[in-house]
């Protein structure tokens, strides 16, 4: 009997508040939850307060500034960069006592983050990229997916990047030998295991590695050049199985396509992407003792090309930290 991994997973956004912010309430009713999600807002702008905080209280709102900020209305007007001094007063309500609530936002210059990240990482990251943005309303990231020996050359090429994020550490050396990214800098942001994937419903029946070797099983795999391919001929070859593959794609991403559209009768990959592909592929669970376990190391380059090595730095912190982690494990990615 074989697992079968096959699911949808919906992922709530998650909210979080500057790490500065302070709060204090008088009365005999609760407090009202205040988030102050903006931590850096752009300099000479004006921006909608929804942006930078929420709270569920009702009550008449002032508010008062220092720093390089402002507050008209319902927008937060910045200046020149610097420091942004907010304090929220809420007058009591018949849920809410009256709240104080003060933060530190940061205004800085407006930049734009290039992360070369791999094909597996696509919608985990989209979605740390969003989590990012509403954070720091300055900075907007632009993401390139691709396989990692494909980032790996970009950089060498000398392609526009921030951050990149490796699907094996063989590549990431490659760009740290290139003098590219400070070996220092290297981190791990997340893990990932193999599995193998059929159409939904396993139409041949496929249950183990040995299966892929019979004859009229069609099988794609990751290109060599690629980790997922490495990862899958390390596989078969501790395996003892030798099977010719009909395709060898440039990506996991692209496994997965041909299997989801037909084209093959089973592929291997990662384990998150079977999750992702959802009704039209399922995922034929490995045992640990064949299984390999991927890692997916992390950097900052040497020299960013936005300039803005605290932009990059606060993704890598945020993709490592606790949002990161979360959206990482509701996409069926490991701890680092």
């Amino acid at each position: 009997m074989f697992l079968m991994l096959a699911a949808v997973l919906a992922f709530s956004f998650v909210s979080f508040g500057a790490l500065d912010a302070t709060a204090s309430a008088s009365g005999g009713v609760n407090a009202p939850t205040i988030t102050w999600v903006a931590h850096a807002v752009p300099a000479g702008s004006k921006i909608d307060m929804s942006k930078v905080m929420t709270t569920d209280s009702t009550g008449r709102r002032s508010w008062s500034t220092t720093g390089a900020c402002s507050v008209r209305a319902t927008t937060l007007v910045t200046r020149k960069t610097g420091t942004c001094r907010v304090t929220l007063r809420l007058t009591a309500t018949s849920r809410h006592a009256a709240t104080t609530s003060t933060t530190v936002i940061q205004v800085r210059e407006k930049s734009e983050l290039t992360v070369l990240a791999a094909a597996s990482l696509t919608n985990a990251f989209t979605r740390i990229g969003d989590a990012f943005m509403a954070r720091f309303l300055n900075v907007t990231v632009r993401f390139s997916f691709a396989g990692s020996s494909t980032l790996a050359t970009q950089i060498e090429q000398g392609a526009p990047v921030d951050v990149v994020a490796m699907a094996d550490t063989a590549n990431m050396d490659r760009v740290v030998a290139s003098g590219d990214v400070a070996r220092t800098s290297v981190m791990i942001v997340a893990r990932n295991r193999l599995a193998i994937l059929v159409p939904r419903g396993n139409p041949k029946k496929i249950t183990a590695l040995s299966d892929l070797a019979r004859p009229g099983v069609k099988v794609v795999l990751c290109d060599t050049a690629q980790p997922c391919g490495k990862y899958a001929s390390t596989l078969l070859s501790n395996a003892k199985i030798v099977i010719e593959p009909a395709s060898r794609e440039a990506s996991a991403n692209g496994v997965v396509s041909r299997i989801a559209n037909g084209e093959a009768d089973a592929g291997i990959a990662y384990v998150t992407d079977g999750l992702l592909a959802g009704d039209k592929v399922d995922a034929v669970e490995l045992p640990d003792s064949l299984n390999i376990d991927t890692v997916y190391p992390i950097a900052v380059v040497r020299q960013p090309s936005s300039r803005d090595s605290a932009g990059a730095t606060a993704f890598v912190s945020m993709a490592r930290g606790s949002v990161g982690r979360e959206i990482l494990a509701n996409l069926g990615f490991g701890p680092p």
